[in-house]
């Protein structure tokens, strides 16, 4: 398999144990409807079937790299990067497929838009669910929703490699856990623009192969919230960062109406350190916390009713279903301790 020599795209694929998987995403590569583009494969020593299933394909197109021991996910990412030759780097799951008009859309997206460094398009998944991931689409709301979540859907981007070679930036190496794609967009989200496509161009498939089925979403996410506070400057002690998890319907034990209390103040502290330093647009980022408030409700009965009308109590504004919901899932609380006690 060679090279097929100047491609305006660099289709970056890290492997990994993917066997059943991959030929059904290099096929939908294969096929698009744009061909000035080259497929890099980098097998992260797979102990599977994955680079047998890769070299059964004979096309010129198609580059593989053999790493002959595991990086581990930024390694093997990393490695994509410096060996991509296109103007362009697509992400692309080994478990995944693309549109065949994905490559020509984005690369028509981003020839018009010279200042967006980063974009991504909407999402279909397929597998366990089958529900569309739609992505803010202008820079100032992906970024005032980046140090909560990712900016664009790393498996649906299309990357400047220019970006990467001037910036210096790549995953850590080192990071052998869940979410370096989100820390690399961190990483990057101080030297460019972002976009997301509205259109539905990359089906990302959910089960039992993905990195982050099966683990203790506590701890990774403890861990990337830990990093992401780190790479911004600011300064979180454990408990700020027990209270900060509630940002993603996160918790160990009982939500008390402390800890509540402390989200709230949380939330009105953020603020000041971002308006302060201008880290992120102040109006999306604020926006951003106050919808993530807001979905904290909707769990708060489960730990007992104090909590969610110390909620209410501290709210600037109520869900129209509030009483409603509070009502019927407190007496749903009480029936459950009702039969148990028979």
């Amino acid at each position: 398999m060679s090279s097929s020599g100047a491609a305006r795209v660099t289709v970056v694929m890290t492997l990994y144990n993917k066997a059943e998987y991959v030929g059904e995403a290099i096929r939908s590569v294969l096929a698009q409807s744009m061909s000035s583009f080259e497929l890099l494969i980098i097998d992260d020593a797979s102990p599977d079937t994955s680079l047998f299933q890769v070299r059964r394909f004979e096309d010129a197109r198609i580059r593989v790299i053999a790493n002959p021991v595991n990086l581990g996910r930024s390694g093997a990412a990393n490695r994509g990067y410096e060996e991509a030759r296109g103007e362009y780097i697509a992400i692309l799951d080994a478990d995944d497929i693309m549109m065949p008009e994905r490559l020509a859309v984005q690369v028509a997206f981003m020839d018009a838009h010279p200042e967006i460094g980063v974009s991504g398009t909407f999402v279909q998944q397929f597998g366990v669910t089958g529900r569309i991931s739609r992505w803010p689409v202008e820079d100032a709301q992906c970024k005032g929703r980046m140090f909560f979540t990712d900016p664009v859907c790393y498996g649906s981007s299309i990357i400047r490699t220019d970006l990467l070679h001037r910036t210096r930036i790549r995953s850590d190496a080192d990071w052998r856990l869940p979410g370096e794609d989100y820390l690399l967009m961190l990483r990057l989200g101080g030297h460019t623009r972002f976009a997301n496509i509205p259109e539905v161009l990359t089906h990302y498939r959910i089960g039992e192969q993905n990195q982050r089925h099966g683990r203790d979403a506590f701890s990774d996410r403890s861990a990337i919230c830990k990093e992401a506070f780190k790479l911004m400057g600011i300064p979180i002690s454990e408990e700020e960062l027990r209270v900060h998890l509630l940002f993603f319907l996160i918790a160990r034990g009982r939500i008390t109406t402390g800890m509540v209390r402390s989200f709230h103040a949380w939330i009105e502290r953020l603020g000041e350190i971002n308006r302060s330093r201008g880290l992120f647009p102040s109006a999306e980022f604020e926006d951003e916390m106050w919808r993530r408030w807001g979905r904290l409700f909707y769990l708060l009965p489960e730990h007992g009713l104090a909590s969610a009308l110390a909620w209410l109590r501290l709210s600037r504004k109520r869900p129209k279903d509030w009483f409603t919901y509070l009502l019927k899932t407190t007496l749903t609380r009480w029936t459950g301790r009702a039969q148990n006690t028979r």
